[in-house]
C-alpha cells in the first residue's frame, strides 16, 4: 500500500498509494473553492465551471458529428460516387470553422478558471502558513519539507491537473454514453470485447506502474532539495567565497543532484517497462475492431464506411474506459502532488487545532460570556508543548513594559533546562543588558518573551502604552484590519537583520507597509531624517545613482547590496521609525565599530525606547542601567540582577 511514515503529529509523510487516504485528501484540497463558506466567489467559479463543461459537451457533439460525416464521406468514397465525394468534402470543409471556437474557447475558459483557482488556493494556504506563527513552527519541528515548494508547484500542478482530469472524466463519460450506442447499434459482441479488453489493460498497468507514486512524491522532494541548496549558495555567496569552499560546494551539490537523478532514473526505468505495455495496448486498438467486425463486411451485411465508423467509435469508447492506461504517469505524479498539499494542509490543521485547545483551556479559567470569551483568546497564546501564559494589559503608574515571573524553559524534548526560575522586569527608561556564556540560555529567554519558544513555565506579561486589540487563540487579530493584536510595542532586532523584498521605504516601514504608515511620522523627510541618524544618510544618493529612482523608492538586494554593518543600522532606522516602547537586541551591533555602536545606543535614548540586550562585547556594559547575569555550574541554574556600575569589567569579561 506504498511507503508509510508516521510524523511528529500523526501525519503520513512518506507517498501513500492508499486510494481511500489519496481521495480524501483531494475532496479536503479540492471542495474549499467551489463553496460558499470558504469562497465568497463560488458562486462565479460554479458559473464559469458550467460554461466550461458545456463546452466540453459541445466538444463530444462536435467529435459524434465528425464520426457521422466521416462514414458517409468513406461510404462516398468506396462507392466511387463522385457527387457524393465533393458534397461530403464541402459539408466537411464548412463544419469545421464552425465548430473551432467550441475548442478554442474551452480551452480558454478552462485556462482562466485553473488560473483563479490557483490563485485562491495559494492566497488560502499561505494565509494559514503565516496565521498564528505555524511557518515557524512547522520550520522548528520538521514536520513537512520545502513549504515553499508546495505553495508554488504543487498548488499549480494540483489546480491545473485536477481541472483538467474533472474535463477529461467528464468527456469520457459523455463520450462513453455517445459513442457505446454506436457501437452497440453496430454489432454488440464488439462492445462485449471492448470492455474486456479495457479491464484487463487497466489491472495489468496498475500492476505494473504502482512503484510510480512513490517515484513520483519522491522526486519532488529530491528536486526541492537540491534547488534549494543552489538557492543557499546565492544567498551565502560571500560566506562561500571567503572561505573558498566551491569545491565543498559543488560536491554536495552533485551529491543532492545525484540522489534526484538515482530516483528519476528508477522512474525511467519504470516508466519503460508500462510504456511497453501501453504501446502494445494501444496498436492493438487499431486491429482488433476491424478483426472483429471485417467479417460482417466480408459477408455483405454492412457498408465499408461503417468499419471506419466502428473503429473510431472503438478508439473513442477505449480511451475513455482506458484513462488509468493511457495517463496513469500523469496520476502517479497527481498523487504525489495530492500527498504533498494534503500533508502540508494535514499539518496546519494540527497546529489550529492546537490553538483551539488553548482557547478553550483559558475560557474555561476565565468563565463565560462575550468579555470572558475575548480573553481567553487573548491570552490563548501559551506555550504549545508546556504551560507558559503570555498576558498583555496596559502600562501601568510605575511604567513596566515588559515583566517574566518564574519563567523555567527547557529543550524542545523537555529532558533538559535551560533557564530556572527566572524573574525580571522592564519599566519605562529602563536598560537591561543580559549576560553569560554561550549555551546558557540567553537567546531561548529573548525567544520566549517573543513566544517562539514553547517548552517550560512561567509567566510572560507584556504591557501596552494603550489597550491593544482583542486577538485570536493563534495571536493574530480578531479584527483582520487591524494590526492592533499584534504586539508591536515590543521591537526584536536580531544579529543578522531580516532584509525585505522591496524598495528602501518598505524595508524601513516594516512590518507596515506606506498605506499603514502614519503620514507625519513616516512622511519622506523624517524617513531620511532617520537614514541620516544611522549614519546612513549617503544610502539615498546611492540608490538613485543605481537604479535611477527616488532614493526611498529604490528597489534593490538589500542583504547582498549592504554589508553586514549597513544592515544592522538600517534595522536601527527600522527601529527608531516604529518607534516601540521596548526594544530587544540580541548581537545587534556585532558588525558595528564602537563609534557607530554608542551611537545606536544613544539614538534609543533620544527616541524614548527602552531596551533589553544580549551581548559579549565589554562596550556594551556602559550603555546600560542594569545587568542580568546568567550561569549554569554543575547543573544548577543561576540568575543574578544587579547595578551596571556594581559590576566590574574583568567579572563582565568572565562571565560573557
Amino acid at each position: 500500500s506504498g511507503a508509510r511514515e508516521e510524523g511528529v503529529h500523526g501525519i503520513q509523510e512518506a507517498a501513500s498509494a492508499d486510494v481511500s487516504v489519496i481521495y480524501k485528501r483531494f475532496i479536503k484540497l479540492a471542495s474549499p473553492y467551489w463553496t460558499k463558506e470558504k469562497n465568497e466567489d463560488a458562486r462565479q467559479a460554479q458559473i464559469m465551471l458550467a460554461g466550461v463543461f458545456a463546452l466540453t459537451l459541445g466538444c463530444t457533439g462536435v467529435s459524434v458529428l465528425f464520426n457521422f460525416l466521416g462514414r458517409d464521406f468513406y461510404n462516398a468514397l468506396a462507392e466511387k460516387n463522385v457527387d457524393g465525394f465533393w458534397h461530403q468534402m464541402q459539408v466537411y470543409l464548412a463544419t469545421i470553422p464552425c465548430v473551432i471556437p467550441v475548442f478554442v474557447f474551452r480551452d480558454f475558459f478552462s485556462s482562466k478558471l485553473q488560473l483563479q483557482w490557483r490563485k485562491w488556493m495559494t492566497q488560502n494556504l499561505t494565509r494559514e502558513y503565516f496565521d498564528g506563527r505555524r511557518y515557524y513552527q512547522l520550520q522548528g519541528e520538521g514536520v513537512v519539507d520545502n513549504p515553499d515548494q508546495r505553495l508554488s508547484a504543487d498548488v499549480n500542478a494540483f489546480t491545473d491537473t485536477a481541472l483538467g482530469f474533472s474535463l477529461t472524466i467528464l468527456n469520457c463519460v459523455v463520450d462513453l454514453v455517445s459513442f457505446s450506442n454506436i457501437l452497440y447499434s453496430i454489432y454488440p459482441p464488439l462492445f462485449g470485447v471492448l470492455i474486456v479488453y479495457a479491464i484487463g489493460g487497466t489491472v495489468i498497468s496498475l500492476q505494473i506502474g504502482k512503484p510510480l507514486v512513490e517515484i513520483n512524491f519522491k522526486q519532488e522532494k529530491t528536486e526541492a532539495d537540491f534547488r534549494y541548496s543552489l538557492i543557499r549558495i546565492r544567498d551565502n555567496a560571500e560566506s562561500i567565497a571567503f572561505f573558498r569552499g566551491e569545491r565543498k560546494e559543488v560536491e554536495m551539490l552533485d551529491s543532492r543532484l545525484q540522489v534526484a537523478l538515482d530516483n528519476a532514473l528508477r522512474g525511467i526505468l519504470k516508466s519503460r517497462d508500462l510504456s511497453f505495455f501501453q504501446s502494445f495496448y494501444k496498436y492493438i486498438i487499431q486491429l482488433l475492431p476491424a478483426a472483429v467486425i471485417a467479417p460482417l463486411f466480408f459477408r455483405g451485411e454492412i457498408e465499408f464506411g461503417v468499419i471506419n465508423q466502428s473503429a473510431s467509435a472503438f478508439s473513442h469508447i477505449l480511451t475513455d474506459v482506458s484513462l488509468v492506461v493511457f495517463q496513469f504517469e500523469s496520476l502517479a505524479g497527481f498523487s504525489a502532488t495530492i500527498d504533498r498539499l494534503g500533508q502540508f494542509v494535514e499539518a496546519l490543521e494540527a497546529l489550529e487545532a492546537k490553538d483551539e485547545e488553548l482557547v478553550e483551556a483559558a475560557r474555561a479559567n476565565v468563565g463565560g460570556g462575550a468579555e470572558a470569551k475575548m480573553k481567553a483568546e487573548a491570552e490563548a497564546p501559551v506555550a504549545k508543548k508546556g504551560s507558559i501564559r503570555y498576558e498583555t494589559g496596559e502600562v501601568s503608574a510605575e511604567g513596566d513594559i515588559l515583566s517574566v515571573e518564574d519563567l523555567s524553559l527547557r529543550t524542545p524534548d523537555g529532558d533538559s533546562k535551560l533557564t530556572e526560575h527566572l524573574n525580571l522586569s522592564v519599566q519605562r527608561g529602563d536598560s537591561l543588558l543580559v549576560i553569560g556564556r554561550s549555551g546558557v540560555g540567553k537567546t531561548s529567554v529573548l525567544r520566549a518573551i517573543a513566544g517562539l519558544w514553547n517548552v517550560g513555565e512561567g509567566t510572560v506579561r507584556n504591557f501596552h502604552s494603550k489597550a491593544p486589540s482583542p486577538v485570536n487563540g493563534n495571536g493574530s487579530s480578531a479584527n483582520p484590519e487591524s494590526n492592533g493584536g499584534e504586539d508591536y510595542d515590543i521591537f526584536f532586532l536580531p544579529q543578522r537583520p531580516y532584509m525585505v523584498l522591496g524598495t528602501l521605504r518598505d524595508q524601513l516601514l516594516y512590518p507596515f507597509d506606506s498605506l499603514e504608515a502614519t503620514p507625519s511620522r513616516h512622511s519622506d523627510d523624517f524617513l531620511s531624517e532617520v537614514l541620516n541618524h544611522v549614519l546612513l544618510g549617503d544610502l539615498l544618493e546611492r540608490c538613485e545613482a543605481e537604479t535611477g529612482s527616488c532614493g526611498l523608492d529604490a528597489n534593490m538586494d538589500w542583504s547582498s547590496c549592504l554589508s553586514l554593518g549597513e544592515q544592522q543600522r538600517l534595522a536601527f532606522a527600522r527601529l527608531l521609525v516604529n518607534r516601540p516602547n521596548l526594544a530587544i537586541l540580541d548581537e545587534s551591533t556585532s558588525a558595528l565599530d564602537v563609534q557607530s555602536e554608542e551611537r545606536m545606543y544613544s539614538l534609543l535614548g533620544t527616541f524614548g525606547i527602552s531596551y533589553l540586550s544580549v551581548g559579549h562585547r565589554p562596550t556594551l556594559l556602559k550603555y546600560h542601567k542594569k545587568v542580568l547575569q546568567l550561569k549554569r555550574e554543575a547543573g544548577e541554574y543561576s540568575a543574578a540582577l544587579m547595578e551596571a556600575s556594581e559590576m566590574d569589567m574583568e567579572t563582565y569579561l568572565l562571565s560573557s
